[in-house]
């Protein structure tokens, strides 16, 4: 009986494909159409996720959940929601960090397995810029330039194009970690401890030497493979974005790094704000 279920499950699903490739993927030149189920459960994950987690958050953190006005709940939630992406996340990609496939031949080497991990990370970040959508006020332009860059980016890397530069592009997500725990210490209340100071100097560290270092570099060796065209048999559309992708992401990673950094004064040298607020 279950089985039967499943196979005509299954049959339902396969007759479904002609109808997506012909929506979203006419021409073939992205992975929607060969991994929609994958990214369509992830989203699912997902959004099922930020649903269970207040209950969750109540047995688990009773008090620190409990004093949170009704904004800041929602905000705990997602922040532990990404949290938990950014965790996997980074487990996959420094799982292929050191392919050697990947890493011989950077325009086109191909691994399957990251290929079905990068559709899973699709379904986050579809869900991640609906969030920013829905609440542009308080995530602004450069957050919906910085997801919608990360969708469109991961719609080419599933496609079997310039798989390995998912790699620099996704292990900044490494650093988000640190953040993501910076929130939630922040709600619950040890801003001031020695935890907090700690893990934001560790995010501090890991932001700059990733998030900016390591993808900046990235980048810039993608820009000059471009300009000179030696993207082996990469879609040449696909290679140029990627390199403005490059760009455009270490832009604003220099950008909010000035917000860090005086975040980091007033964080590791609280005393300061103190003073200047006296004076003031």
């Amino acid at each position: 009986m279950i089985s039967s279920l499943i196979l005509g499950g299954n049959m339902m699903l396969d007759s479904i494909d002609p109808w997506v490739h012909a929506a979203f993927d006419p021409l073939h030149l992205s992975g929607v159409g060969a991994y929609w189920r994958v990214i369509s459960a992830s989203l699912l994950g997902h959004i099922v996720l930020l649903r269970l987690l207040p209950l969750a958050s109540k047995l688990l953190f009773p008090n620190a959940y409990g004093r949170l006005s009704t904004a800041d709940k929602h905000a705990w939630c997602v922040s532990l929601t990404t949290l938990v992406h950014s965790i996997y996340d980074s487990f996959f990609i420094l799982a292929f960090i050191n392919h050697p496939v990947l890493n011989d031949n950077k325009m086109d080497g191909f691994n399957q397995n990251f290929e079905y991990y990068l559709a899973v990370a699709m379904g986050y970040y579809m869900w991640d810029l609906s969030t920013c959508i829905i609440n542009f006020a308080d995530y602004g332009y450069m957050y919906l330039i910085h997801g919608s860059l990360g969708v469109f980016g991961l719609l080419i890397v599933i496609s079997r194009h310039l798989q390995f530069y998912a790699i620099p592009y996704l292990l900044p997500e490494l650093s988000s970690v640190f953040l993501h725990i910076r929130h939630l210490l922040k709600f619950a209340g040890y801003s001031n401890t020695l935890l907090y100071k700690v893990n934001f100097l560790i995010f501090l560290v890991a932001y700059v030497g990733i998030r900016i270092g390591f993808e900046a570099y990235h980048s810039a060796r993608l820009v000059i493979d471009v300009y000179h065209k030696r993207t082996g048999h990469a879609f040449y559309p696909y290679a140029v974005f990627y390199a403005i992708l490059g760009i455009t992401l270490t832009t604003l990673n220099v950008i909010w790094l000035r917000q860090i950094l005086k975040a980091a004064y007033y964080t590791l040298y609280p005393t300061t704000k103190k003073n200047k607020a006296k004076t003031n």
